[in-house]
């Protein structure tokens, strides 16, 4: 559960995205800069309003994290150290290995499942090996780390001179979250790059907020964008999983082209529900609150989290119905891509002890996903641009049968946090089996389509 030290960071990325949200709408209506103009066609806003969200999130979230570090060494970054809740969820059948340097000794991490339940850890330096059967491994410092049991129970070793020495029991264990001033800043390679590429996205989709950039040039700037994001965290879908009871889907060399297809896919699924308040930032909030559950509320997570909180009590009017902001493309286009990638880095990444089945993070974007796939599918049968700007998405035509914008927005989120605990309960109990998990996803996913294409090519 959230700490202390998680609670102030939380609530710091929640003052400090207020601050930016306030600070780049004031600029926004002062310059008449960045403002989204009603109209009676698609919009739904009665009043001229800044479309700078994007812009208070990011800053939110980039100013945190160096506050974050300069207060604390603990591990703000997405690399989770901790087990999560499903304990039982798969672990892929291959060795994940690790290198550190202790007082200029290299030494080498490799863990490798030996069963169901049990993970082997062996940790190597001049030829001497230590061996246990743990589920965790947790750095404390330089040279000292956690290792928890199968049983619960704790242990703290030592690494010294080529040994590892236990030092502590359960009773002894440190306090790894406790503040500490320490100009050491803790953050991975798949973290930094997620930041360089959510700034590269922010730039670029302002000018299309502000110039209206051609799709086609927004659709290459997406595929670029994935692409760099790859070539610099490493991070990309290998491996899909069972999803038809077949054996696992290893993508091979398509593997990079198969990701940036799916990462461009999520970022326009983000850009085109982002019609009515609050729906696009809840639908990026919810994924990252459940990764960050099954990570023991990862201080890396804690931050977004507090952001988008921040931008929604501007969205929603608590800050004063006059001083709403919108995300605008910068903000949908950049909560995509990062809702897309942490599902990528949680789902493929055999660093982490707990993850989640790569099917599962179809449930976690179920909302989006599906009802822009249903949209754009209906309109290239209709002859019609799939990526043009359009009144059939799902929450339009809630309000067309009268439903208020706030009840829809409600309607949202209880349905994604449903379909995103459909998906855990089904990996939980069914951790090996993802091809129950997808086929229930396909079914559910045809069955929107068939009863919502009426619908659609009425409003096409």
């Amino acid at each position: 559960m959230i700490n202390s030290l998680g609670l102030s960071i939380l609530l710091l990325a929640f003052f400090a995205s207020v601050s930016f949200n306030g600070f780049f709408r004031s600029i926004a209506k002062k310059n008449n800069f960045l403002i989204d103009i009603p109209d009676k066609s698609r919009k739904f806003h009665f009043r001229a309003t800044p479309l700078t969200g994007g812009l208070g999130i990011f800053f939110g979230i980039l100013i945190s994290g160096v506050l974050i570090s300069g207060l604390t060494d603990a591990n703000y970054s997405l690399d989770f150290s901790n087990k999560g809740f499903f304990e039982n969820s798969q672990f892929q059948e291959r060795p994940v290995s690790k290198n550190f340097e202790v007082n200029e000794k290299n030494y080498e991490l490799s863990l490798n499942k030996t069963s169901n339940e049990k993970i082997s850890v062996k940790i190597k330096s001049d030829g001497s090996s230590f061996n246990s059967d743990v589920i965790d491994i947790i750095p404390i410092s330089d040279n000292k780390f956690k290792a928890i049991l199968p049983s619960g129970d704790e242990k703290i070793y030592l690494v010294d001179s080529g040994d590892v020495i236990e030092i502590s029991s359960t009773n002894e264990a440190v306090d790894i979250y406790s503040p500490k001033n320490n100009d050491n800043i803790n953050l991975d390679n798949f973290t930094i790059s997620l930041y360089i590429c959510a700034l590269f996205i922010m730039i670029f989709m302002v000018f299309d907020d502000y110039l209206s950039i051609k799709a086609i040039y927004r659709l290459f700037f997406q595929l670029f964008i994935s692409a760099l994001m790859i070539a610099m965290s490493g991070e990309y879908l290998s491996n899909l999983g069972n999803l038809f009871g077949t054996g696992q889907i290893n993508l091979g060399i398509l593997s990079i082209p198969f990701t940036i297809f799916c990462v461009v896919g999520i970022m326009n699924a983000f850009n085109m529900i982002d019609g009515l308040n609050g729906i696009c930032a809840s639908l990026a909030l919810i994924p990252i609150i459940f990764v960050a559950f099954l990570g023991n509320f990862s201080f890396g997570l804690l931050i977004p989290i507090g952001a988008i909180l921040g931008f929604l009590a501007y969205n929603l009017g608590y800050l004063g119905k006059k001083r709403r902001v919108f995300l605008g493309d910068s903000g949908s286009n950049m909560l995509g891509f990062a809702v897309a990638f942490i599902c990528i880095e949680y789902s493929q990444n055999i660093n982490h002890l707990s993850y989640i089945n790569p099917v599962t993070a179809l449930w976690l974007v179920c909302i989006p996903l599906v009802d822009s796939i249903a949209v754009m599918f209906t309109r290239a049968v209709s002859g019609i641009m799939p990526f043009r700007p359009g009144r059939e998405h799902l929450h339009h035509r809630l309000l067309n049968l009268g439903i208020k914008p706030k009840r829809i927005l409600f309607i949202f989120i209880f349905s994604s946090s449903f379909f995103a605990l459909v998906g855990f309960t089904i990996e939980y109990f069914y951790p090996n089996k993802e091809y129950l998990s997808f086929y229930t996803f396909l079914i559910l996913s045809v069955s929107y389509y068939l009863i919502s294409i009426k619908n659609i090519k009425q409003n096409v």
